[in-house]
């Protein structure tokens, strides 16, 4: 069994289409994908690097159970991306990507929101939050 997050990350990783349109709208070139598990340090936090994800784990403990003993967990992740005010046109395609990715490998969006990252001037921020089972 494999941590939800790092699954999420190779899932999106493996995402020939997603990662080719990261790269189009990138600034600067990368010969990594940007999909992390943590936050990246502070020198890749700016608004050339985007756009990138961020796949972190969600706190809870929800399952289901039978004499006694788990037959069912639901673990949950957070999948956030960052994207240049310049490409929101793009958002809409980046997000169906990573929610169809996600819905073929078993993860069910329940959250979708996005702002403008007060952090990260320039560049717009959008929360979804996914749910499967085991």
């Amino acid at each position: 069994m494999s941590l939800p997050e790092i699954e999420i990350a190779d899932i999106l990783s493996a995402d020939s289409g997603l990662v080719s349109l990261m790269a189009s709208m990138r600034q600067s070139k990368l010969d990594y994908i940007p999909i992390f598990t943590e936050t990246p340090d502070d020198t890749f936090v700016k608004s050339s690097s985007a756009p990138w994800i961020r796949v972190t784990p969600l706190p809870g403990d929800d399952w289901l159970g039978a004499d006694d003993d788990r037959i069912l967990t639901y673990p949950r992740v957070e999948v956030d991306f960052w994207v240049k005010d310049e490409d929101i046109e793009s958002i809409e395609m980046m997000q169906g990507m990573i929610y169809e990715t996600m819905h073929k490998n078993n993860w069910s969006r329940y959250y979708v929101y996005r702002y403008a990252d007060p952090d990260l001037t320039g560049c717009t921020m959008v929360v979804n939050k996914f749910e499967s089972y085991k």
